[in-house]
């Protein structure tokens, strides 16, 4: 999945001019990630840049216009009621500011890419296969199945993620996730499933071990599975904590929320 780049030089006229205090905010904090990233990748010797998912949960519609006017088109969120109604807020905003229909909007890439980054509910599938643009926690087969079945009314592929669990001893508990020697299978039912389309796959560090071995593994998941499909490039790894461990283990995309927007609850 392609992501927009954002112009650092906007960024910066945007902390330091007369913009309102909550965009100099967004706009600060966006600039020192987007610096960590780049030093992150410097520091191990990679060409790229990993893109940027700003993670918006638990803040308000008005605060992704404030990043859509900053550049950001990828956004997070990990509770579908919130992101079903905080994403059709903002695309009607976004729409009646440019005085067009949303869904024309959205069909040519002008509107927001709408990450699920969150256990998702099989039953909530297809709302969500209405709004995301990418589903980062596919973990089982029962939400393959509702997803491939919501997909059908799509103009493009839901682009999906394998959600591997990085823990070593993987208890029987609701963290989502699935098994690292299930995700061969789960990949290519996915792979096959019309309507859907393997991305790659996403990974949360476990709390009691350090990110960089954890994210090894991840990768060394990921080479596994580009073996057989070469299509799911995409590594989502790493948040505000622990994206120069996720970089230095190879991630494609970062979640972040909390060093760009502040601590939860910040602009309501």
């Amino acid at each position: 999945m392609d992501t927009t780049p954002i112009d650092d030089a906007d960024l910066r006229r945007a902390r330091d001019e007369d913009a309102d205090p909550r965009t100099r905010e967004i706009a600060a904090g966006l600039l020192a990630v987007r610096e960590r990233i780049a030093e992150a990748a410097a520091s191990c010797g990679r060409a790229d840049v990993p893109a940027l998912i700003v993670v918006t949960k638990t803040f308000p519609a008005e605060d992704v216009v404030r990043l859509h006017d900053l550049g950001v088109r990828d956004v997070g969120e990990n509770k579908h009621q919130e992101a079903s109604a905080k994403a059709a807020a903002v695309e009607q905003e976004l729409a009646r500011r440019a005085g067009r229909d949303p869904q024309e909007a959205a069909a040519d890439g002008s509107s927001m890419r709408w990450h699920f980054v969150g256990q998702l509910q099989s039953n909530k599938a297809g709302s969500a296969a209405g709004y995301a643009a990418a589903v980062h926690s596919l973990d089982r087969g029962s939400l393959l199945t509702a997803l491939a079945r919501a997909a059908g009314d799509r103009r493009q592929p839901l682009d999906c993620l394998v959600q591997v669990d990085l823990r070593r001893e993987i208890p029987a508990d609701s963290r989502g996730g699935a098994a690292p020697e299930a995700v061969p299978d789960l990949a290519d039912r996915l792979a096959a499933s019309e309507g859907l389309r393997l991305a790659g796959l996403m990974a949360v560090a476990p709390l009691d071990e350090e990110p960089a071995e954890a994210f090894a593994r991840l990768a060394e998941i990921s080479r596994a599975l580009r073996e057989d499909h070469p299509e799911a490039r995409m590594i989502s790894a790493g948040m505000s904590a622990d994206l120069e461990a996720a970089v230095a283990a190879g991630a494609t995309h970062l979640r972040v929320g909390r060093d760009v927007l502040g601590k939860r609850g910040t602009g309501r």
